[in-house]
């Protein structure tokens, strides 16, 4: 073997090797990665910014049942995630949005999608 030849194999191999104690490594201590449920997403007919919003994650936040909200400005929803495998009520989320002054146009859950106030 020539002196080029050791000088790019030695740091290409040391490479590899590390690389593959890296992967190896991350494999074994790998925890599965839970996605996150939600319990309903609910379309606006109007909420564009955190001004609408706000009011409405805090009202939301007060039903039985759900654990945290977030807006999607650009897409216009709610996405409402459950409490400790609580499903909460439909209605009660569809009332808190009129609560709110927001406008709901859609609601969908495990029960079903709505497009005006569920019965329950």
């Amino acid at each position: 073997m020539t002196r080029f030849t050791l000088v790019r194999l030695v740091p290409v191999s040391l490479l590899a090797i590390a690389l593959g104690y890296a992967l190896e490594s991350a494999a074994v201590g790998q925890q599965p990665q839970t996605q996150q449920q939600y319990a309903a997403v609910l379309v606006t007919k109007n909420m564009c910014c955190a001004h609408e919003s706000v009011p409405a994650i805090k009202e939301l936040s007060r039903v039985p049942g759900i654990g945290r909200v977030t807006a999607d400005h650009e897409k216009r929803t709610l996405l409402i995630a459950p409490r400790a495998n609580t499903a909460p009520s439909p209605r009660a989320i569809w009332e808190a949005a009129e609560r709110a002054k927001i406008e709901p146009i859609q609601l969908a859950t495990p029960q079903g999608v709505f497009k005006s106030k569920p019965l329950r």
